[in-house]
């Protein structure tokens, strides 16, 4: 016997509420161990596309953004990454793309590996990072 003050629609929404809130824990706690792992993969897709990264000495940050060699500022990339510099990391790999004679495919790697770098960043900052807060707007500030 269903009460005539309680209808369906009434329990509907509590349950879609429940479901969302549902839905929306099993993503964050989804992703959190992904982010280092998406990070790995995609420096090893950095490394495939541009190869000989081992032979070049990485660019500085100073370094004029226009002309050069991408391998330069991948290698100076990847270096920060590896010392958890993701500002530096996400700046050197939009000057990367910014070079001249970088392919199509080339630049699209580079943007995947940008777009991973932020996400850590961001992540941080969410949790109240302050250093991720002022990369994020010294990121923003770079373009």
């Amino acid at each position: 016997m269903v009460l005539p003050w309680l209808s369906q629609r009434t329990l509907r929404a509590p349950a879609v509420r429940l479901l969302s809130a549902c839905a929306a824990v099993i993503v964050v706690l989804g992703g959190c161990g992904k982010k280092a792992a998406n990070i790995q993969l995609q420096s090893a897709e950095l490394e495939k596309a541009f190869p000989g990264l081992a032979s070049v000495a990485p660019a500085r940050t100073g370094q004029p953004t226009t002309g050069g060699d991408p391998r330069a500022f991948v290698a100076a990339a990847l270096l920060a990454s590896r010392s958890n510099d993701h500002v530096t990391a996400v700046i050197m790999l939009q000057r990367a793309a910014d070079s001249p004679g970088v392919t199509p495919q080339q630049v699209m790697t580079l943007q995947l590996a940008r777009k991973a770098w932020v996400a850590e960043l961001t992540t941080r900052a969410a949790r109240g990072d302050e250093s991720a807060k002022a990369g994020l707007a010294a990121i923003g500030d770079a373009h």
